[in-house]
């Protein structure tokens, strides 16, 4: 067994930044290299996805689906049951944005998209 293996099993690895290397957490390591991919966006984009039921409830949620976002843009689609449903999350649309954005922690969802879904059962 030589000294990398040995890092390695203790979970502490060494990320070199300006010719200084210090120990980094496994999660730092993680979180450095999700921004320098460029990827903090992507994963908030699927938090709110995830999120979707524990911000509109349960009720809701099985009457509706948060289906994706849009490009860029920062735009939510979400597909109600019926017209009814889709008028409902109309008047709520403001509401649920900024309930979804204060729980990511950032300025994700811009717009939310709504459309019906008879399928969603």
């Amino acid at each position: 067994m030589n000294a990398e293996t040995d890092r390695r099993k203790s979970g502490v690895y060494r990320y070199r930044n300006s010719g200084a290397s210090e120990p980094v957490s496994a999660g730092d390591a993680i979180r450095q290299l999700v921004d320098s991919l460029g990827l903090a966006e992507k994963l908030k984009q699927q938090r709110v996805l995830s999120l979707w039921e524990e911000i509109v409830g349960e009720d809701i949620a099985a009457v509706t689906q948060a289906d994706g976002f849009r490009g860029e843009q920062g735009e939510l689609t979400v597909s109600a049951q019926n017209p009814t449903w889709s008028h409902w999350l109309g008047l709520q649309r403001e509401t649920i944005r900024q309930k979804l954005n204060r729980e990511v922690g950032g300025d994700v969802v811009k717009t939310i998209r709504l459309k019906i879904d008879s399928s969603i059962r």
